[in-house]
């Protein structure tokens, strides 16, 4: 009886080439779906039969794309079980390959956002440049700048710059928030901001975007129920600004993670907790075709602060600037 690699590699082979021009996004997508979530392969094993099946790609995909491919095929949501092509109790399948059922095929989030945007494309400076707010000077006080525009008076605003690391499954160093960090008056805190640049360390930092209580920092010391966050570690960061650019929403702030990622913050204005998770949980279904992130529903999330630059998971210098800055922000396109 044949391994579960080899019906697996047996599968693929039957799956035409992606070309490009021709679905060639949703075809790799497709093959690497069957091979991570139908066989429920581990990364490795998937990542072999898949740089196999690239061969025939024209062009060929490069290994970064194809380890893209596979991450995005793991968080993706399927309409099968993870290893339903293994059989009852993943011991086989009594039928052939080749007698397998006909499958839907999932859309990768990356070809989704290409047909939407049908070729659009921008790149910070003209976020920048629509910002109805002006984003000038040293990228470090971005912090001051944010934090005086989108609060008020008296609010209690949180932000993060202690942290601990953990290595994900792809063997990177990944940085996460960690502690109560610093909660002071809105004025106070531009004032810091001000004096001498936005707060950081090695992972940069975070800056939690509804105000608080003063009392904690939980969903229920949330004070005022104002945004929410969309972001990605699955769509290309190519895709994210013309993404957010043309997404028909009120948002409020566009910044840079440092990273791989943008961060776009709408304005709900929910009046209690119950309605913001109501508000944010359609939002986020309407936006997840995209690979928006679907769990950023508490409204005690954390976003990246502008201003902080950081060394762990940084691409290029690694600081996280703000793009766009509207505090009145109107449910339209920022860029046509």
């Amino acid at each position: 009886m044949p391994t579960i690699i080899e019906r697996a590699r047996r599968y693929v082979a039957k799956c035409p080439p992606a070309i490009s021009g021709q679905g060639g996004h949703n075809a790799a997508f497709h093959v690497a779906a069957v091979l991570v979530h139908d066989f429920a392969l581990g990364d490795a094993d998937a990542m072999m039969l898949l740089q196999e099946w690239n061969q025939c790609c024209q062009p060929p995909w490069s290994e970064r794309e194809l380890r893209h491919k596979i991450k995005s095929a793991g968080s993706a949501t399927h309409q099968q079980p993870r290893g339903h092509l293994l059989g009852p109790g993943g011991r086989g399948h009594p039928r052939t390959v080749a007698q397998s059922a006909p499958r839907r095929v999932i859309l990768d989030p990356a070809a989704t956002a290409e047909r939407f945007l049908k070729g659009f494309r921008c790149a910070e400076p003209e976020l920048v440049e629509a910002s109805p707010i002006r984003i000038e000077g040293e990228a470090r006080y971005d912090g001051a700048v944010i934090v005086g525009a989108l609060y008020q008076p008296q609010e209690q605003i949180n932000f993060v710059t202690e942290f601990v690391t953990a290595a994900n499954l792809d063997g990177q160093i990944k940085a996460r928030p960690k502690g109560r960090g610093v909660t002071l008056e809105r004025d106070a805190l531009v004032a810091r901001f001000q004096h001498g640049g936005t707060d950081s360390s090695e992972a940069g930092a975070w800056l939690r975007m509804n105000p608080v209580d003063g009392r904690g920092i939980a969903d229920a010391n949330v004070s005022a129920f104002r945004f929410a966050l969309l972001e990605s570690d699955t769509l290309p960061p190519e895709l994210q600004l013309p993404l957010f650019a043309r997404l028909p929403l009120p948002l409020a702030a566009i910044l840079s993670s440092g990273g791989r990622s943008y961060h776009a913050w709408v304005r709900v204005d929910a009046r209690d907790d119950a309605d913001y998770r109501r508000m944010v949980s359609g939002l986020l279904e309407l936006v997840g075709k995209f690979g928006v992130d679907g769990k950023n529903k508490n409204p005690s999330r954390l976003s990246r602060l502008p201003g902080a630059s950081r060394v762990i998971g940084a691409l290029g210098d690694g600081v996280q600037r703000l793009l766009y800055l509207n505090p009145q922000p109107e449910q339209r396109r920022i860029l046509e």
